[in-house]
Order: structure tokens, then sequence, then C-alpha cells
């Protein structure tokens, strides 16, 4: 049979002759007890140096430090009051939503920015949302959390709607210091409060599909046309979204679209077919109307210079040949034309006729200019000359005021697959981007890849108290966005 186990009582017996040897001091009882005196004693040595010089030198501060701060701060490391300065006042009248002279500090280096906008129903400290001493490596990004304690709020939504019906439409104005053009969607009445958990489940449709809007641009373009019609090889190759739309230096964006880069080599603006060096002017700019009136007006003096330039092209060696030249040129311009303004009205508001200013005979009638009304809007300017004016394509750099987006990070996709409505577009006014449920297809939990809010929002406003004009420096809108 097994040995019956003893209780608690037949087993406390085994001690009943020592029931003081908690006192005896062993070797590991020693070590720990100096060891905590020699910690009391250090702990308060360090009390007494802080006390009596730590306030007058930055190099006991780091005492202070509750973590590393990081990369971005670095410079400052050892100078704490370079955020901690208690003796720093905030201005109400500029930064009602800060509230400590920490945020005040913050602001010193970041001021080229507001709080939030303008319809803010509840004031955050920049330290709620920006952490620091939590390493030395970037500043950790901001939470979805910081974000969703507010635009997840019904009640707070509600309120910040409410607070927007009763501001002035120029409190939330969007005043661009990039010099960069922005395409600005009228903002909705109730401003942007709809109540988000998550990008892929409630986040509403971006405004651009929602509202329907359209490109308010007037040039004439037909993307259906470029990438899918008749159009002859450019350099051997056939017409693609990367010929014109090209990476700017960062990858991040595209760079602005050009007539010389994109445009001429296939849209010449040759007037003449005997002489394709002489091309209309395309300037830019508002005085682009005028310097083509004018070049239009002194044709003679343009067939002279031009074959002044190319004397030895065209076998011209002397004064004569060249006013023999001119005369030449200008007999059939004269034939056709009765006065100046009229070849002016001719060029301007053509809109496919090929403008012929030579002989009938040359080359294909392809190579020349259609026009100016082929590709831009033209206006009749009111005064004694009736004089035609090409309204400036305004074309943005940016299409979205309140996010951004970076194509580098999209270059393994082909541009169809976010852009498909190019291959159908034929009108300028249709906006070609991607709607939001392209966009979850991957970032949500089932396409795995990152939906956060700062992926595509920054939370800062441009500060508008200094008006355009200014370039803008963005180190905070930076910082939050790359997690520096």
């Amino acid at each position: 049979m097994p040995t019956p186990r003893k209780n608690q009582k037949q087993i406390a017996q085994r001690y009943a002759g020592n029931l003081r040897y908690y006192q005896s001091l062993t070797p590991l009882r020693r070590l720990k007890r100096v060891l905590s005196i020699g910690a009391l004693v250090a702990g308060a040595v360090v009390a007494v140096l802080y006390l009596t010089f730590g306030r007058s030198s930055q190099k006991l501060e780091w005492l202070n430090s509750s973590g590393a701060i990081s990369k971005a701060h670095a410079a400052f490391a050892q100078d704490c009051k370079k955020c901690h300065d208690p003796a720093l006042n905030v201005d109400p009248l500029r930064f009602t939503s800060l509230t400590s002279s920490l945020d005040a500090n913050c602001v010193r280096c970041h001021a080229v920015h507001t709080f939030h906008d303008a319809d803010t129903v509840v004031g955050h400290s920049c330290v709620d949302c920006h952490h620091e001493h939590l390493g030395s490596g970037p500043m950790k990004p901001v939470a979805n959390a910081n974000c969703q304690a507010c635009h997840g709020n019904a009640d707070i939504m509600a309120a910040s709607a409410q607070k927007a019906a009763q501001l002035p439409a120029s409190d939330f104005r969007f005043v661009p210091r990039d010099n960069l053009v922005y395409f600005q969607p009228p903002r909705p009445p109730e401003g942007y409060t709809k109540v988000i958990n998550s990008f892929s489940s409630d986040h509403p449709e971006f405004q651009i599909q929602r509202d329907n809007l359209t490109d308010p641009d007037t040039l004439k373009f037909n993307h259906q046309l470029h990438l899918t019609g008749d159009i002859p090889l450019v350099n051997g190759k056939k017409l693609d979204c990367a010929y014109c739309h090209q990476p700017d230096s960062h990858g991040v964006y595209m760079q602005p679209i050009s007539f010389a880069r994109n445009c001429q080599a296939c849209h010449s603006l040759q007037v003449d077919p005997t002489l394709p060096g002489l091309q209309i002017p395309h300037p830019q700019g508002g005085a682009g109307s005028s310097i083509v009136r004018n070049f239009l007006l002194t044709l003679p003096s343009q067939y002279q210079l031009y074959a002044t330039q190319h004397m030895q092209e065209l076998n011209i060696s002397t004064p004569g040949q060249v006013a023999d030249f001119v005369n030449q040129h200008m007999q059939g311009i004269r034939a056709r034309v009765r006065q100046g303004d009229d070849l002016v009205q001719d060029v301007f508001f053509a809109d496919a006729t090929r403008i012929n200013l030579g002989a009938i005979t040359g080359p294909s009638q392809r190579a020349l200019f259609p026009g100016c009304a082929y590709c831009h809007e033209v206006k009749t300017m009111a005064n004694s000359f009736n004089t035609p004016v090409v309204t400036k394509p305004v074309m943005p750099d940016r299409w979205y005021v309140h996010a951004r987006f970076d194509h580098s990070a999209h270059k393994a996709l082909d541009c169809t697959y976010c852009h498909s409505l190019a291959l159908q577009s034929t009108s300028t006014a249709e906006i070609m981007l991607p709607d939001k449920t392209s966009c979850a297809e991957c970032h949500s939990a089932k396409g795995g890849v990152v939906a956060t809010c700062v992926t595509c929002h920054s939370y800062h406003n441009p500060d508008t108290t200094q008006g355009p004009g200014v370039a803008q420096s963005s180190p905070l809108r930076d910082m939050m966005l790359s997690g520096l």
C-alpha cells in the first residue's frame, strides 16, 4: 500500500526548533542588504547633485529623460528646454487648441501649420498624438485610435457639423503654399464629418466620384483616341500612359504636362509645308495670345529671319535673295488673305482645318498646324480689333487637397489597373481617378495592404494667415506621414 501523505501540521513540526531561521544572515542576504543600502545612498547623492547643479547645467538634464528621443529631434537631445519650457506663453488668439507650453514649443518650429479644421470641437495637445521618448529611431506614426477618437464618435462629428454651419466659408479655404495647382472641390455643407471606423468598411466614397465632379480645364483632350486610336508611332513606339505621365524626382507624383515635352512631337505648329522649321510659337502664360498674334502680323519679318538663319540650307547668299525669298512665300498668303487680322482669325479659330501659309504643294497636310481652337478654348476680346484670346489651360498638379498619394509605392501596377477609365474617356471633363472600392481591394484586411488614416491623410492644415505665394515648408507634415 502507498505511504500515507503527511498533513500540514505534521510537516510544520520539522521547523519546531528553528522558528527564528529568517533572522540569520546568510551571504546572499548580506549582499541584498548591501545593494539596497547602496542604491539608496546613490539615489540621494544624485538628487543632491541635481538640485545643486542641474538647474544651471544641461549636462545633468538627461536625468529627467524617460527615454531616448527620435532622430527628428536628436539635434537638441541634451537641451530639454527646447521642448520643456514652462516660461513660454501660448498665444491664445492663434493657438486656441493648444493646451500647454510644450505645445507652444512645438509650433515654434512647426509654424506653417494650424491645428486642424476650423470646425474642430475637441482640443488636443500635440503630445496626444505625437509621442516622444520612445526610442532613438523614427517617431512612432500617429495611431488610428487618435483619429477615431473624434472621427469615430457620432456625437463629436454631429457637433462639428453644427459648428461648421455657423462659420464662413473663408475659414475653410485652402491656400496652396507650394506653387502647385490643386483641384479644390466645393466643401460639403456639413463638412467632412461622416463617422469612420475603418477605410474598407465605412469610409465615404471619394468626393470626386460621390459628387460626380468634373475637370473644369478648357483644354480639349481625348484619352481614348491617344491610347487606342490610329495614332502614328512616336520614336517607333505606340503611345502609352508613360509617354506623357512621367514621375517626378521622388517618384511620388507626376510631372506637369508640357506642350514642348509631351505634345509637340506629334502636334507640330508648322504652318508652311515647304519650311518645317518655321513654326507658330507656343508660349506659356497670359501673354501667349499676344505673342502668337504678333507673329502672324509680322510674317514678312518672320520669313526674313528664317531665311537669314538658314542661308546655307536655302542656298541664299545675298540680301536680295533674302528679299526674293520673303516675297515668294508671301504671295500665296496675300492672294488668300485680305488683311493681317483675317489671318489671325483663321489661325486662332480653326479647329480642324490645317493652316497652310505657303505653297499648296508640299508634305502631307497632316504635318501642318490645325489651328488653336483644335485644342484650346478661344474667345474674342471686346476691343476694336476683336482680338482672339486663348483660355489658359489649368491642369491640377494635385487632385486631393485632404489626402496624398505615392505613385512609387504602386509602380508594380499597370496604369490602367487604377485608371481604367482612360481607355474609354473622350472628354477632358472626365476625372479618371480610382474610386474607394478600387483602393480597398488592396488597402483592407482582405487585400493585406496597410490602410491606416495616415497612409493617405495628414492632420494639420497649412497656415493660411500668411496668404499665398510663400514657399511651403512642412517638416511636421513630413514627420507625421513618414514616421520621423
